[in-house]
């Protein structure tokens, strides 16, 4: 990071710089991008050429020696591990939320949890400040600039599917389990067993499988709500964990009367 307490070298990592970007540009067009006089910028090229760093191709333009592209490398490196740092560390104090209604930069904003999620929208009275524009529905940086209320265990409801030798997918209501899905088009599925699985395939999901257990858990504790397709001779064991784990659980019979 040395290059930035010096002036002489900051100027001379940006010289070397339009060198190697530009090399067609002379010390007039350098000049006159770095905001210098001819004779500052005259000074400058002298010093280079005399320390091995440039060499004159004809009057008024040069190239970048190996020795200069050595020295420019290395401060360049310097100065990326310093910025990628210091990004990090700004970065980790912000937020990262999905904008509701379309967001400018800089605008306050309000962010909350909602569903497992952070959600952010413009609002005169936020808790945050946009660190650039989105979209409806686009992933947008939130610096926090107040305090906000902790997301609440989400809620769980449980789908009892019966065992195959009960009759399986097809003893279940499709129309009533596909209403309670599109009412809560915010909670994620999980199915657990084969019956529970194609249970959710015949209306048209694709639900989590593998881990889904785990999967519930864990979406429960970050607020998001849970939709659970379970075969019944899982139930018990899953109806433990969500009492163990404090998460709030309806368990619901679809159940289609013969």
């Amino acid at each position: 990071m040395r290059v930035l307490l010096s002036r002489r070298d900051t100027l001379r990592l940006l010289i070397l710089s339009e060198l190697v970007m530009n090399k067609n540009c002379n010390q007039r067009d350098i000049a006159a991008k770095l905001n210098l006089t001819p004779q500052a910028i005259s000074e400058h090229f002298k010093e280079l050429i005399s320390d091995g760093y440039i060499r004159v191709l004809h009057k008024g333009f040069y190239e970048v020696t190996e020795k200069g592209y050595d020295w420019l490398s290395k401060n360049l490196f310097d100065l990326h591990m310093f910025s990628k740092d210091l990004v990090n560390r700004i970065y980790s104090r912000s937020i990262v939320a999905i904008a509701e209604g379309d967001i400018g930069v800089e605008d306050s904003v309000k962010y909350w949890f909602e569903d497992g999620y952070i959600f952010a929208t413009r609002s005169e009275k936020g808790n945050g400040v946009a660190l650039m524009s989105a979209r409806h529905g686009e992933d947008v940086l939130v610096k926090a600039v107040g305090g906000f209320e902790p997301p609440r265990k989400g809620e769980v409801i449980v789908v009892k599917v019966p065992d195959v030798g009960e009759g399986g997918s097809r003893k279940v209501d499709l129309d009533e389990f596909k209403k309670l899905v599109k009412a809560r088009q915010r909670s994620i599925v999980v199915a657990l067993g084969i019956e529970a699985l194609v249970t959710c395939r015949k209306i048209g999901i694709e639900p989590i499988y593998f881990g889904a257990k785990n999967v519930c858990i864990e979406a429960a504790h970050q607020g998001s709500g849970v939709i659970v397709a379970c075969t019944e001779s899982l139930l018990d064991d899953l109806l433990r964990s969500l009492i163990d784990e404090g998460i709030r659980f309806e368990v619901k019979d679809f159940h289609l009367e013969t």
